[in-house]
């Protein structure tokens, strides 16, 4: 899920050694010195020129603003009917010397007004930037101020049933309707000005605020702070909020909502829910309490004056400071309280708690995922953890390695699979391996100290180092090399054992070998567990560096089993042979052909549409089997839609994984399911007499233009990591992944007496 809504890109003071690829930098309107009256009217294209120009001879010379040193008392009133809305913006400034200014207001806004310390005020608005010129003499004093009133409209169409989630805002920033109301920062729904980069400052804006939403009866607002009022005025309801200091851009939602609130500590626990989802809240409240008082202990005090669990009108899964932002067909899935809503509650220690500077990359999707996700399944249980980790490794393997993977420094926001394979999954691997390195002590320790220290302050993969490196005792050398091969590189080492061996001696068995690594070569802390026949287990931490790394290790039993990493504690790249066909690996085909088998119409193929889109393969091509050269079969990536009629696909298909029995009257898995307890099949596995080549199928007892075969293929991009599913009436009834082939990290020794 994404946190913070959308990121820019600010400056983050100097560039730490280690972290060489920067993305470029975005510039940013500021407040501008005075100067005289504005120049002649230019075309759209020549102002930009001009404009950025401008910039660039002024960043640097505004006086810098400090904390909360702009307030906002905004007025909004909403109309859903026309998509718009009408506000009035009194801008205080409380440092003194500011004077021309610069205000970010959406570029679909009717400026109706603008003065500046009582009187009419000249302006300029252009491509959404409005540079105010106010009078001098007008503008004395401690707290000058300005007032902007001004119409907007924002209707940006909004997903009703996508194929698929990878990209969580699904470019709507800004809407406004009678189902509900909907608005980013970016979307300009209120005038925001930035102050001045400055390395290690706190987040942009540095405003506090106080807002009143105005709306048609019955629809209450919802955005950061403190809940101030909820009232009903005739035809009409009036909320009201205030915002303290707040370090990011705020976000607003609106809708006719039922609101709910629990206060089991400190800290109010709000849902706003649709009338009906309003059974929920209960659950909702309960677990949101829970996750605030287990981060609390973990990681220190909640920081915000409330959470909020909060029903948007299509899907999302936004965490904004002190509230998340689910859409409704998330909201009523039954695990989502224990998972999704913690890795949300998460972000308000990491991303809307301490703040991204992005200029370095984003950690605190990978952080969060390490925390919420992946934690919570290591407490309670280790073997589930273990898999976990697995299923990481397996997920960049298929999504990013093949083409698609980038420095952690360059990761901003999950876009797609692949985004999502480094940005949430490779990050988090990378704190669970400093968590090792360091200890859980000096490892949780460091992070309570960040978040004390830095709480509402840009943050950067460097600063998490340094706190790293003087609690946990960590070398400077050393903890910037590996920052250096996991943060500022792409890739992950590729490890096998070569030269293995076993002897006896004197009293009992020795066996050698190395351990080789891909070029570039990483430095890593490899364990190395030897097994023996008489149940003893020898178990080492190698330190791997250069190409070839060797080891010796000694028994009394004989050797049964060499395996390295053997607890899936390292970030490696998988050999093909560990890594079982799934969902994934679709998704990360590049040339994949879907078949219309047997007298399946184009006219009948709208699932086949909906899967292919829910596995980022809409420009896949498409035939019908009478259409396809079989020729070129072993030669592509498949995926068949129904039973095949031709004895060459009927071949490919007998070529399916033990136990998975194919027919044209049903389907069935050993003790997994039959045809009779599931209406619709996904299998994906790989064929050796193709070259390793994808076979997909999606057959359904029910009709492939049916309903429950609709359903099922909406829902199978959500399973990534299984190899097949079955679905009854669009409702998943089981799921599974084939074993392994093997592993060139395990020697088994057969031979020995």
């Amino acid at each position: 899920m994404c946190a913070m809504g959308e990121k820019t890109n600010r400056a983050s003071g100097p560039s730490p050694s280690w972290s060489r690829r920067r993305r470029s930098r975005a510039l940013r309107p500021r407040c501008l010195p005075s100067r005289g009256r504005p120049g002649p009217s230019l075309p759209p294209a020549g102002f930009a020129v001009l404009f950025l120009l401008l910039i660039l001879a002024v960043l640097g010379s505004c006086p810098e603003v400090g904390a909360a040193s702009i307030h906002h008392d905004l007025t909004v009133e909403l109309k859903p009917l026309s998509h718009s809305l009408s506000a009035r913006d009194h801008v205080v400034f409380k440092a003194p010397g500011m004077r021309d200014c610069v205000f970010l207001l959406s570029g679909r806004a009717d400026i109706k007004s603008v003065s500046a310390g009582g009187t009419a005020a000249r302006y300029d608005f252009r491509a959404g930037v409005l540079t105010v010129f106010p009078d001098p003499s007008r503008m004395k004093g401690p707290a000058p101020g300005i007032d902007i009133a001004y119409d907007a409209v924002f209707d940006d169409p909004v997903p009703t049933a996508p194929a698929s989630f990878d990209n969580p805002g699904f470019g709507v920033s800004g809407t406004i309707s009678e189902t509900g109301t909907f608005l980013l920062s970016g979307s300009g729904w209120y005038p925001r000005i930035e102050p001045p980069d400055h390395a290690g400052r706190k987040g942009s804006g540095e405003s506090s605020f106080n807002i009143r939403i105005v709306a048609p009866r019955g629809v209450y607002a919802v955005t950061a702070g403190k809940l101030k009022g909820m009232t009903d005025e005739g035809g009409r309801s009036v909320t009201t909020w205030e915002v303290e200091n707040i370090g990011e851009g705020l976000a607003l939602s609106a809708a006719k909502y039922s609101v709910r609130s629990e206060r089991t500590g400190k800290v109010p626990v709000y849902t706003f829910f649709f009338p009906g989802s309003d059974s929920l809240s209960q659950t909702y409240l309960d677990a949101a309490s829970s996750h605030i008082a287990f981060y609390s202990r973990l990681h220190g005090p909640y920081g915000f004056p409330k959470f909020a669990v909060v029903e948007n009108f299509f899907p999302t899964g936004y965490g904004f400071p002190s509230y998340t932002l689910l859409g409704s067909t998330v909201l009523r899935l039954p695990f989502i309280p224990q998972t999704s809503l913690r890795h949300e509650v998460a972000h308000c220690w990491w991303g809307n708690g301490v703040l991204v500077a992005p200029d370095s990359g984003n950690w605190c999707e990978g952080l969060t995922t390490y925390v919420a996700d992946y934690l919570s399944t290591e407490l309670a249980s280790p073997r589930d953890a273990l898999e976990y980790r697995l299923r990481m490794l397996r997920d960049y393997a298929t999504l990013a390695a093949s083409g698609r993977d980038f420095p952690l420094a360059d990761f901003t926001a999950r876009t797609d699979p692949a985004t999502r394979a480094v940005g949430y999954d490779k990050a988090a691997f990378v704190f669970h391996m400093i968590r090792r390195k360091l200890g859980d002590e000096p490892f949780w320790r460091s992070l309570r100290r960040i978040y004390r220290e830095r709480f509402q302050v840009e943050t950067s993969w460097e600063d998490f180092r340094k706190v790293f490196a003087a609690e946990g005792g960590w070398s400077e050398r050393e903890s910037k090399r590996f920052f250096e091969q996991w943060v500022a590189q792409s890739g992950a080492p590729k490890l096998r054992l070569e030269g293995v061996s076993a002897k006896r001696i004197p009293k009992g068995w020795e066996v050698s070998g190395n351990v080789v690594q891909s070029t570039p070569p990483f430095d890593l802390d490899l364990g190395v567990r030897l097994t023996a026949s008489n149940g003893e287990k020898v178990e080492k931490k190698i330190k791997i560096s250069g190409a070839s790394s060797p080891f010796v290790f000694r028994s009394t039993g004989v050797p049964r089993k060499l395996a390295a990493d053997p607890d899936v504690n390292v970030f490696r790249l998988l050999a093909p042979e560990e890594i079982p066909a799934s969902v994934n690996s679709l998704k990360s085909s590049k040339g994949l052909t879907a078949v219309l088998c047997g007298d399946v119409s184009r006219e009948k193929a709208g699932p086949l549409q909906t899967l292919l889109a829910g596995l980022d393969q809409e420009g896949a091509a498409i035939v019908s089997e009478r259409e396809m050269d079989l020729s070129e079969i072993g030669k592509k990536d498949v995926l068949l839609f129904g039973f095949p009629e031709s004895e060459r696909l009927r071949v490919v298909l007998a070529r399916a994984p033990e136990g998975l029995k194919i027919s044209r009257g049903g389907f069935s898995l050993a003790r997994s399911f039959t045809s009779d307890s599931a209406d619709s099949l996904f299998a994906v596995w790989t064929d050796p007499q193709r070259g390793g080549k994808l076979t997909a199928l999606f057959l359904s007892t029910a009709g492939l233009a049916a309903e429950p075969a609709a359903a099922a293929a909406r829902k199978i991009t959500h399973y990534g990591r299984y190899s097949y599913l079955a679905f009854a009436r669009g409702t998943n009834v089981a799921k599974g992944t084939w074993d392994i082939a093997g592993s060139p990290l395990v020697v088994t020794f057969k031979d020995l007496p």
